[in-house]
């Protein structure tokens, strides 16, 4: 008796004992699926007709190769052994989407919701038999822009601004001019504090925005200095020949009080 494999191959000859059963050890394990050829020859090198035995499939695919997200995180592709199904999960076990691997060997997997912030992923293949490869992982692009920084503040003395964003995004705050007055990193925690180079004590407009390692800029949040800085004295301060008018230079918008040595009011002046 004589066992023939994939291409012709002689995998085993046994003898058939005189209770009419045979053993045959095979020179290699056929546990994928094989299909294999039996055949019996007797003395006289007559020959039966053959006949056919299918190999458990008890062997895992190989892992994906390849593996690629699309820009906007919807699509997974990559390269597999043929007619088995791929299976992408989050970092979580979340399944995200499944598909089949063409005869190619190449396969497209649709997902659930977009992965453009990062996200690691990873992917398996399941047989026929149910055999499931090692996982693969692959790490989607990050494209999403942090969400704007919230719950800003400053402190007293104008010097440092602080509030919470995305971990490990770096804040950076700026005047209304562009300029930048100081940078901080988000701590694990979600906040920040961020020294500032000069003091914004007096109602200066500040405008906050946050970047993320892949250099995707949130939208700013603009936040308005208290202002705490009384303003410069008076200047040029003059009286009118008929003593009814009081002159000079001060900060705009500031109101202008007239008081006699005895700390009676006149009537204010804009």
């Amino acid at each position: 008796m004589t066992i023939t494999g994939v291409g012709g191959h002689t995998l085993a000859v046994a003898t058939v004992a005189a209770d009419g059963t045979f053993s045959a050890t095979l020179d290699s394990a056929q546990l994928n699926g094989q299909v294999l050829s039996l055949q019996q020859a007797d003395a006289a090198n007559n020959e039966s007709v053959s006949v056919n035995l299918t190999a458990p499939d008890r062997t895992p695919p190989d892992a994906p190769t390849q593996l690629a997200v699309s820009r906007d995180g919807l699509v997974l592709t990559g390269n597999g052994e043929p007619g088995t199904t791929a299976t992408v999960h989050d970092s979580a076990g979340n399944t995200l989407g499944t598909g089949v691997v063409r005869v190619d060997g190449g396969f497209e997997v649709n997902l659930s919701s977009a992965q453009a912030n990062g996200q690691t992923l990873s992917v398996t293949l399941t047989d026929a038999a149910g055999n499931v490869s090692l996982a693969q992982s692959v790490q989607a692009s990050d494209t999403t822009a942090p969400q704007a920084v919230t719950d800003v503040a400053i402190s007293a003395d104008g010097l440092t601004v602080t509030g919470r964003g995305e971990a490990g995004a770096t804040v950076t705050v700026r005047d209304a001019s562009g300029n930048s007055l100081g940078t901080a990193t988000v701590a694990g925690n979600g906040t920040f504090s961020a020294p500032l180079n000069s003091a914004q004590v007096n109602g200066e407009a500040l405008t906050l925005v946050q970047a993320d390692a892949a250099g995707n800029v949130s939208v700013p949040t603009a936040f308005t200095a208290p202002d705490t800085s009384p303003p410069a004295a008076l200047a040029q301060v003059a009286i009118s020949a008929n003593g009814a008018l009081v002159t000079g230079l001060g900060e705009a918008g500031a109101t202008v009080t007239v008081k006699s040595a005895a700390g009676c009011c006149w009537a204010p002046a804009w």
